[in-house]
């Protein structure tokens, strides 16, 4: 089998695309039966290059400028449209050059004029994208209850539209993001929903925890509105619990500054960049209430460190309700406050969870995830 990646990003462990990516450049024997080539950005790590093409002149040098703009400068700069743009333009240029024998196309990014360019040079090559987050589609629907993104773009991006037509079959990590793109009118029979997977060997839980102790509560990831900052930090201040505190690991946006302002006297700490194998299974909790997601990564790396959750099922895709903790509503403070409550009184009740988390964990490994996507491969090819 001949794959080719195309991934409009950096060539390194730390990101959620390129963790997408891991499980396949890990796998010997699959390396060994097949033949790997990958279009990225910028390639960190030495010993991918023999299955690694970097077409973009500064790499990441540019993209990282772009992005930058619309968090720091100017909110509505299409920084995004723009760097599928470069990562088009440049890739093509090598595509034209080489020959494009393969059978299979996986893309993390939509990118329609490469799409095309590569149809048109070999019509019965099979594209297939994989979709890690639901589409501005679902925004609709939650700005009904309150409009939580004034910043966001409603509108569906052209480059998504313009994709979708060229795309032979879709992955998607949750039944959230695979009822976007139903929505969209893509075919329910082209969707194969294949959730993520964490490294178990990092991330663990701690081998004794007095759960007697100050309740700590965790939350990781970017933190920006569609992270449900607003309410989050709403509803801890409102609970104000004594020996409690909540830890939020990862980028602070600007947008969000103004919930945190108060932040030392409800016992809110911010970590930004931290090594969270170390830091996350010190928690007793994982709340993650987000608004729009995928089947979102730090909630696989709370399972693994022994942390149950609260989370939505806009996040959710793989834990039972109840079992390993709550699937609340989005935009529901009280709901929040009454999980956080009611494990707070009940320390019990934490002991017996995070064995469940941890148990389910388990079934997410890297080696689970490439065996997964080894089998969407043979079944799209008919092997």
């Amino acid at each position: 089998m001949k794959i080719l990646y195309l991934l409009n990003s950096d060539i390194w462990g730390k990101w959620t695309i390129w963790n997408r990516l891991i499980p396949i450049l890990k796998n010997k024997s699959f390396l060994a039966w097949n033949d790997i080539k990958i279009i990225s950005r910028q390639n960190y790590l030495s010993d991918f290059d023999k299955y690694n093409v970097s077409p973009i002149p500064f790499k990441s040098f540019i993209p990282k400028i772009l992005t930058a703009i619309p968090i720091y400068i100017h909110k509505k700069f299409p920084s995004r449209i723009l760097q599928i743009k470069i990562f088009e333009y440049f890739s093509i240029k090598y595509l034209d050059k080489n020959t494009l024998d393969y059978d299979l196309v996986i893309s993390y990014e939509f990118s329609p004029r490469l799409y095309a360019a590569i149809k048109k040079k070999n019509p019965k090559i099979k594209i297939v994208q994989d979709v890690p987050i639901a589409w501005n589609n679902m925004i609709s629907d939650l700005n009904k209850k309150e409009k939580v993104f004034e910043n966001f773009e409603e509108k569906t991006p052209e480059y998504f539209l313009d994709s979708i037509w060229y795309v032979d079959y879709f992955i998607v990590p949750s039944d959230f993001v695979k009822k976007s793109l139903i929505k969209y009118g893509v075919n329910k029979n082209k969707i194969s929903q294949i959730p993520f997977w964490v490294d178990v060997d990092k991330f663990k839980p701690l081998e004794e925890k007095n759960y007697n102790n100050t309740f700590e509560v965790a939350f990781s990831w970017n933190v920006n509105n569609r992270k449900w900052l607003k309410y989050m930090i709403k509803a801890w201040k409102e609970l104000n619990l004594t020996n409690a505190k909540l830890n939020i690991y990862g980028r602070i946006y600007p947008e969000v500054n103004k919930y945190l302002w108060e932040k030392q006297k409800y016992n809110i700490f911010t970590h930004w960049f931290v090594d969270l194998t170390k830091e996350l299974n010190k928690n007793y909790i994982f709340l993650f209430p987000s608004l729009l997601e995928w089947s979102a990564k730090s909630t696989y790396e709370a399972l693994a460190s022994g942390l149950p959750l609260i989370t939505t099922y806009n996040s959710w895709s793989v834990i039972d309700d109840g079992k390993e903790w709550f699937i609340i509503l989005t935009q529901d403070v009280n709901t929040i406050k009454e999980k956080l409550l009611y494990f707070y009184n009940d320390r019990a009740k934490l002991e017996e969870m995070w064995k469940n988390a941890r148990k389910l964990s388990l079934s997410y490994t890297w080696e689970n995830y490439t065996e997964n996507l080894i089998r969407f491969y043979n079944k799209v090819l008919n092997k």
